[in-house]
């Protein structure tokens, strides 16, 4: 019994410690909790005034001595003032009476805060974004997601990642600084990161990564046009990745905890670049992986875009993780000197042929689809670097079927693909004609080889149409090559302008060129006006070099309006590009819409111009719909019947299948009135030029060649700003 007695006191005894030390931990919760609040995140005064200045609210925040712990921030503090470090339930009870009339219904937290709490973040941003929903009317403040690679405290200037947001962007908070290396959502106006949200726990990888330097455990890295250095923080890595190799980086809790380096390469010449894959010749087809990254390591560091991969170059290093093409590496600088041109079918108006035949050193050879593998390549070529490939395709009416350089032919899905590589110098030979007249003179012809050579070049820098391997096509969707022979004053021409390319700011132009100009001005602003431009239009302006060409002035007359040929011409143009015809909506808005409620035509309008007075805007009206047409071509291509004759200002006629001359017109509508009231049956354009009126006026370069202008005057006339410059020079800078 005594023993019991003894275990009972010694339990007892126990019980009460154990009491007594739990009432000292609550206790002491109790004190700490009456201090400060809740337990968690504190949000910082310069947060709130950041949030409430992006809101347009001014709230008096009290101010401090020097010595308190930051200088006041925003719009609402004056210049060397000091706020307390974080915002208070007191003060966000002031915010919510100052607001109190808004009846926004902000939350309350009375039953958890004292006055003298520090408000918890999570509990500021519930208020906030009822805030955000009542006072930011055209929603400028939006929250987003990204990963902080760098910040630049002098700057003021934030590196992101990943996100809506990718790059360099100007910050508001002190906390950005303190979260690099870290995934977080954010809020953002007018392109400023103003606060953090939300630090995210999640691991962030970043994919084929430049690691340029490695010195310890210190990585110097380049990524998306950032350099940054990341340094590992104990053993994180187990193995470092060697200096110039492209490694993969995971980051957690802002620290680097695996680098993985990719070694594996291969080099060759690029034939073929698509979204998903890449072709490089000797070494097959390769896919992409998502987050592909290529850079150039010549001259100035910089991360590329996929449209900067020279297809036909081999200066690229191609890094191959699991088989895939994940990063390439442009070593050098390569020469634009060879293009590659599409040989279109243009019987079939496609990209690919059916049957290709082919002359070389006098064997023929006949390839037919049906006959070739998918992915298979045949490469013709002369074994003399002067003659020509001779090539035949199925009703062609090309002048000239003899092509200089190479002939390659690929067997894609739906047909052969058939592309002529060449020295540039000797693709302008086919081009210059097929774009003027050999008979113009010297100096216009010499302005045309400088345009010519400046256009392809661009294309060459950047593939108009890599997925197929080539630079440009042989039709007018890039210059026109091989259309008409060549010639003696072209070729001259081309040789001594060589090398010389149109620049500006030290890049080759983007140098379009046309046939004839209207005349107009396009400095002028009231030709958008439409009674100025149809006066304008409707005159002859003899000061102009080019008012005595044909296409100078000209009418189109369609004397019955085929609905049916206008909305089919529509719908063609909907399903090109669809942004570009637009249906009118219920709320009066317009948006891109399947063109399938027509009925009459009640009226045609241009309703808006641009430079020099070019019609920009085709209004449609009809019984059941009313549509927008955007752009000089649209407008063009639906206003054309492809039957109706326009006749030039000599009188001569010419039928127009595809596009009306230009889009510097007035229309004039015949209509009638019926029972559904009225209703257009025709229409007539006045107009002027022929072509899309940007760039070189043929025709003027002509008349300006003919009053003994250079070429490089005739240049300098079209394309203010811009300079001549040899290749040679600008690959040197």
């Amino acid at each position: 019994m005594r023993y019991d007695m003894r275990r009972l006191v010694k339990l007892s005894l126990i019980f009460f410690g154990l009491l007594f030390l739990l009432l000292l931990v609550l206790g002491s919760r109790e004190k700490q909790e009456t201090a400060s609040g809740p337990e968690g995140e504190k949000v910082s005064s310069e947060d709130v005034e950041i949030l409430l200045d992006a809101l347009g609210v001014t709230f008096p925040f009290p101010q401090e001595d020097a010595n308190s712990e930051r200088a006041g921030m925003g719009e609402n503090a004056d210049e060397g003032t000091v706020h307390s470090p974080y915002f208070t339930y007191g003060q966000y009870e002031a915010l919510c009476a100052q607001l109190a009339g808004a009846e926004f219904a902000l939350p309350d937290f009375s039953d958890r805060y004292k006055p003298a709490h520090d408000l918890l973040k999570e509990d500021w941003y519930e208020a906030f974004r009822i805030l955000l929903a009542h006072l930011d009317k055209e929603s400028s403040i939006w929250e987003t997601t990204v990963f902080l690679l760098k910040v630049d405290e002098n700057k003021k200037e934030a590196y992101t990642e990943n996100g809506a947001m990718q790059g360099a962007f100007s910050y508001c908070s002190k906390a950005f600084a303190d979260n690099v290396f870290q995934e977080m959502k954010v809020y953002v106006k007018n392109d400023v990161l103003l606060t953090i949200v939300e630090v995210l726990p999640e691991d962030h990888y970043l994919g084929s990564v430049w690691v340029m330097e490695v010195t310890g455990n210190r990585l110097e890295c380049f990524y998306r046009q950032v350099a940054f250095a990341a340094e590992v923080s104990g053993n994180s890595v187990s193995q470092m990745p060697e200096r110039e190799q492209i490694a993969d980086l995971t980051f957690r809790d802002g620290v680097l905890v695996r680098a993985k380096e990719q070694r594996e390469k291969v080099h060759g010449r690029l034939l073929r670049l698509s979204e998903t894959e890449v072709e490089i010749e000797g070494e097959g087809v390769f896919a992409l992986t998502e987050d592909a990254a290529f850079y150039k390591l010549y001259g100035n560091l910089a991360s590329l875009g996929r449209s900067d991969l020279r297809v036909g170059c081999a200066d690229t290093d191609f890094v191959l993780k699991k088989g895939k093409v994940c990063a390439g590496l442009v070593s050098e600088r390569e020469e634009a000197d060879r293009i590659r041109v599409l040989l279109k079918n243009t019987a079939a108006g496609s990209n690919f042929h059916e049957t290709v035949t082919f002359n070389v050193d006098g064997e023929k050879t006949v390839l037919r689809k049906k006959d070739m593998k998918v992915g298979e390549r045949r490469n013709f070529q002369s074994e003399n670097l002067t003659d020509k490939v001779l090539v035949e395709f199925e009703n062609s009416s090309r002048e000239d079927p003899a092509y200089r350089g190479s002939v390659e032919c690929l067997r894609m899905e739906e047909g052969i693909v058939v592309i002529n590589e060449l020295p540039l110098e000797e693709y302008l030979y086919g081009v210059v004609p097929s774009e003027m007249p050999a008979s113009y003179p010297e100096e216009a012809l010499k302005a045309q080889a400088v345009c010519a050579r400046t256009y392809a070049c661009r294309y060459i820098l950047h593939a108009g149409l890599p997925a197929l391997g080539a630079h440009v096509d042989d039709t007018t969707s890039y210059q026109v090559y091989h259309n008409i022979a060549e010639n003696a004053n072209t070729t001259t021409a081309v040789k001594e302008t060589d090398g010389l390319l149109l620049t500006y700011q030290g890049e080759p132009a983007e140098n379009y060129y046309y046939s004839t100009s209207c005349g107009a001005d396009p400095e002028d602003e009231t030709l958008r006006e439409e009674e100025t431009f149809r006066a304008f239009i409707e005159a002859s302006h003899e000061e102009n070099v080019e008012w005595e060409e044909p296409w100078y002035r000209w009418t189109y007359q369609v004397e019955e309006l085929d609905e049916k040929q206008l909305f089919a011409r529509l719908q063609e143009r909907y399903r090109a590009v669809p942004s570009r015809i637009l249906t009118r909506t219920e709320g009066g808005n317009y948006a891109a819409e399947p063109i399938e409620r027509t009925g009459h035509v009640r009226s045609l309008t241009i309703t808006e111009r641009g430079e020099g007075g070019i019609a920009q805007t085709l209004l449609i009206e009809t019984e059941k719909a009313v549509y927008q047409v955007l752009s000089e071509y649209n407008i063009r291509y639906v206003l054309c019947d492809g039957k109706s004759a326009v006749v030039r200002q000599d009188g001569s006629e010419s039928v127009q299948r595809t596009l009306v001359p230009s889009a510097f017109f007035v229309m004039d509508t015949d209509t009638k009135t019926g029972k559904g009231g009225k209703t257009v049956v025709g229409y007539t354009l006045t107009g002027g030029g022929f072509g899309h009126g940007k760039g070189m006026a043929q025709n003027g370069a002509k008349a300006l060649g003919k009053q003994g202008a250079s070429f490089e005057e005739i240049l300098a006339a079209y394309y203010p700003g811009c300079t001549v410059r040899s290749a040679a020079d600008i690959n040197q800078d």
